[in-house]
This record gives structure tokens, C-alpha cells and sequence, in this order.
């Protein structure tokens, strides 16, 4: 019996084969991969978005207001709950019993001055930033440690419950208690971040937070 080679067409179609098939395999283990990439920097950025909502509920909860301060040196009471243009791009600042030490030997204690807005990050992008000063001074807008909650936001929104008027407020002022019917500080708050998704669609994540120590402390 006579063995014959294949021919050139016949090696020719079996390259052709081979390649078509290893394409095919290459395209599917690149489409997974890119599929498991977009899965895993969508959860990824949902857990930010939590759990920046997550911390400034919790930091924002535990707001407080006292009447025990060095009235010679403070013109005005230094602790304080503040809120402007909460609609779009809130600033939020407000003293909380929230702040905790991470050195032994800090001259610090739980009493902090929080502050949460959006800002343009080294590399352009808006981000959430979250701004820390232990000290409560005259100079609450200046100091302290500031850090990236969560990139790429859109909007950053916060809402104060007045209960007089039984509506959301987008600004609140402690010290101007005439504008809310006399209360310092609200009742609740409502927070919300707005990004995109991997699609480009914009999505929103929401929570609210109860202040239970509506009245100044006396201690």
C-alpha cells in the first residue's frame, strides 16, 4: 500500500483550522477575562460607595453641640453642625463624638471636627474627600487630615429633616436656629452618592442617619 503526505492544500486548510480554532479560544478566555474585570471593579466601587455612606452616617450620627467651652476665648460656641448647596455638592461639616485614636499617645480624644465635600483629586477626577482635626479650635475650616472617600462621583447630596416645616433642607446652619424653628441640629439627615457605572449609567446610592443629641450638652 502506497503512503502519500498531504498536500499543500490540505496542510494549508488544517493551518487555517488550527488558527481559526485558537482565535475562537483566544476571543472567549479574553471576553471572560474582560467580564470578570468589569464584575470585580463593580463591586469593587460599590463597596466604596457603601462604605463611605456606611462611615458618614456613622461619623454624622454621633454630631453633638456643647455649652461647656472657654466662653473668654471662643466668641461663639465652637461646636457646631453645618450644611450648604446639600442638593448637588454638599459641604458638610459638623463636630462628632465619632473620632478614633490610632496612637496610644495622641493628645486627642473622641471629639472631632468632620468635614465632607467634593474636590478635584491630583489626577482631575471629582472625588469625595473626608477631612479630620481632632483639635476643635477657632479654625475649624483650616487643619487637620484630609483623605479620598470615593472617586469619580458625580454628586455628592445631603438633606437635613426640618420638623417644623416637615421638609428636606439642602442648608442648615446651628448657629442660625431661627431659620428651623429653633432646632440646632436636625433629627436625621438623608446622604446620597452619585456615580457611573461600567456602562456609563449614572447610578445612586442612598442611606439616612438619626442624630439622637439634639439639644447642647451641658458638660
Amino acid at each position: 500500500m502506497t503512503r502519500r503526505g498531504f498536500t499543500l492544500l490540505e496542510v494549508m486548510i488544517a493551518i487555517a483550522v488550527l488558527a481559526m480554532i485558537g482565535g475562537l479560544t483566544w476571543k472567549s478566555f479574553d471576553g471572560a477575562y474582560n467580564l470578570k474585570r468589569r464584575v470585580e471593579t463593580a463591586e469593587e466601587r460599590d463597596q466604596t460607595v457603601r462604605g463611605a455612606l456606611d462611615r458618614i452616617a456613622r461619623e454624622v450620627s454621633m454630631t453633638f453641640l456643647s455649652e461647656h467651652y472657654d466662653h473668654k476665648r471662643f466668641r461663639e460656641r465652637p461646636t457646631f453642625f453645618r450644611l450648604r448647596d446639600g442638593r448637588r455638592e454638599a459641604l458638610l461639616t459638623f463636630t462628632s463624638f465619632a473620632h478614633q485614636r490610632l496612637h496610644v499617645d495622641a493628645k486627642e480624644s473622641d471629639q472631632a471636627v468632620f468635614e465632607y465635600k467634593l474636590e478635584r483629586d491630583d489626577a482631575g477626577r471629582t472625588s469625595l474627600f473626608r477631612r479630620v482635626k481632632p483639635q476643635i479650635d477657632e479654625e475649624s475650616d483650616r487643619g487637620g487630615e484630609k483623605a479620598i472617600l470615593a472617586e469619580d462621583v458625580l454628586r455628592f447630596s445631603v438633606q437635613a429633616w426640618d420638623p417644623r416645616d416637615r421638609e428636606w433642607r439642602d442648608d442648615w446652619q446651628s448657629d442660625s436656629p431661627e431659620r428651623t424653628g429653633g432646632a440646632l441640629v436636625p433629627p436625621r439627615v438623608r446622604i446620597a452618592i452619585t456615580v457611573k457605572d461600567e456602562q456609563g449609567k449614572e447610578r445612586t446610592w442612598s442611606t439616612q442617619a438619626s442624630l439622637p443629641l439634639a439639644t447642647p450638652l451641658d458638660f
